[in-house]
């Protein structure tokens, strides 16, 4: 397992931020995520970074942690893929929960895609189970599978 350094990212991450999210299968919007890290952002998201410790401030993936009433909302989780498999995303994962909690939730909920096969398995071991199926949610007409997950977050081992 690698341990990088878990921070709160702000708009002098941005260049790390985009490069991640560029790389990404899945991508946000470059104007969203400028928006959401820009000093006048009244978005109530929450960006979440994971910094390698042997390099000056590389990212090596972020998640964002969104807002819906009284639940949080797990909006986007990536990790490098030269970085995959060494345990950062479940690291993200236990930092957006306490943060989650710090803001007084007491659920953390995602949308993740149908064929997301990986993310999903990730999500199972963090306790996260199957709500139900949103038909044709995302804009290629893929389903979404809606999970949730009490707080905290407890990895199953």
């Amino acid at each position: 397992m690698y341990l990088p350094e878990i921070d709160f990212l702000t708009f002098d991450d941005l260049p790390g931020v985009l490069r991640l999210n560029a790389a990404s299968t899945y991508s946000w919007p470059e104007e969203v995520i400028r928006s959401d890290l820009g000093q006048d952002s009244q978005n109530e998201t929450t960006y979440i970074g994971a910094f390698a410790t042997t390099t000056e401030a590389q990212l090596l993936g972020y998640a964002v942690l969104g807002r819906e009433i009284r639940t949080g909302i797990l909006m986007f989780l990536v990790v490098d893929k030269a970085y995959q498999r060494r345990g950062i995303g479940t690291q993200l994962l236990l930092a957006v929960s306490d943060c989650a909690m710090y803001l007084n939730f007491k659920r953390l909920r995602l949308r993740v895609r149908k064929s997301n096969a990986g993310a999903i398995a990730l999500y199972s071991q963090m306790s996260f189970k199957k709500e139900r199926i949103r038909q044709g949610y995302y804009s290629n007409g893929e389903d979404a599978v809606v999970m949730s997950a009490g707080l905290p977050l407890v990895l199953k081992r």
